[in-house]
């Protein structure tokens, strides 16, 4: 089976991906055409995540992704010091102006400190320029420890590309409505900011 997922809005991609494959009997193959980054990190972290054997193919500006499906094995998670928690950020700082990036880095740099850490933190809106900004910026070094401590962070990709900084992202994964849709449910708790 084939898709064209070229030019479609996140999180459609993912979206049409997990209807295809659906559809299709174990060991069946889906072909997955792209041409965004955002889109092809999304879909093929969702062929990963569901148990799926994947192949990737570049022809210049279009990227197919081939998946194989297998059978679904989930494995439990074992018992770590992390919660269900997550983080959702909506802006690059906590308040306005300088002070409020201030506030933002304070913010991040005492979640490193807590004995139970988040799972993860979904940024998206203006928060994505917190992962995108320079190499040794306060707010790419803070995320750089999470995610050195184990906490995943995802930058929403239509957000990234909005802000014509998709190319720029230095931490994290990039992400898609569907799978922050999902991790908010799934989540104990969800800290808003």
């Amino acid at each position: 089976m084939q898709i064209d997922c070229c030019n479609l809005q996140c999180p459609q991609p993912v979206l049409e991906t997990k209807k295809a494959l659906e559809s299709l009997p174990e060991n069946g193959i889906l072909s997955v055409s792209l041409n965004s980054i955002a889109s092809y990190e999304n879909v093929l972290r969702f062929a990963k995540s569901s148990g799926c054997e994947v192949r990737e193919e570049k022809n210049g500006d279009i990227t197919k992704i081939t998946i194989i499906k297998g059978c679904e094995c989930k494995i439990a998670e074992e018992k770590t010091g992390f919660s269900s928690k997550t983080i959702f950020l909506k802006e690059e700082k906590i308040g306005e102006g300088e002070l409020g990036h201030m506030l933002m880095i304070g913010f991040l740099k005492n979640v490193l400190e807590q004995k139970e850490l988040p799972k993860q933190v979904i940024c998206v809106n203006k928060a994505v320029l917190l992962a995108t900004s320079e190499e040794k910026s306060p707010s790419v070094e803070v995320l750089k420890s999470l995610v050195e401590r184990g906490v995943k962070v995802y930058s929403c990709g239509i957000c990234l590309e909005f802000y014509g900084v998709e190319n720029d992202l230095k931490v994290g994964e990039i992400g898609n409505a569907y799978s922050a849709v999902e991790m908010l449910l799934e989540s104990e708790g969800v800290i808003s900011l």
